[in-house]
């Protein structure tokens, strides 16, 4: 479908599947504590500085963050929806 080569980190930014799946991604993970009983633990963000500059500095940053966040709003859809 598209013949151009990119990194195998492209688009991988943030963690694929927020809440039901991989909580890590290139930059952004999600760290879930411990449930105690019946509360619920709140999701922490965690980012890798070190990584998101050595991300700013690849040649293909631009379209790689644009791929990543397309990537987040048609899950956000597709969960919204379903």
């Amino acid at each position: 479908m598209n013949e151009t080569e990119h990194k195998t980190c492209f688009g991988k930014i943030f963690p694929r599947r927020v809440g039901s799946g991989d909580p890590m991604g290139k930059v952004f993970s999600i760290r879930n504590d411990e449930s105690h009983g019946m509360i619920q633990s709140k999701p922490h963000i965690e980012t890798d500085i070190k990584q998101w500059d050595a991300c700013r500095k690849c040649p293909e940053f631009e379209s790689c963050y644009q791929l990543s966040m397309a990537t987040v709003a048609m899950e956000t859809a597709v969960a919204n929806h379903c």
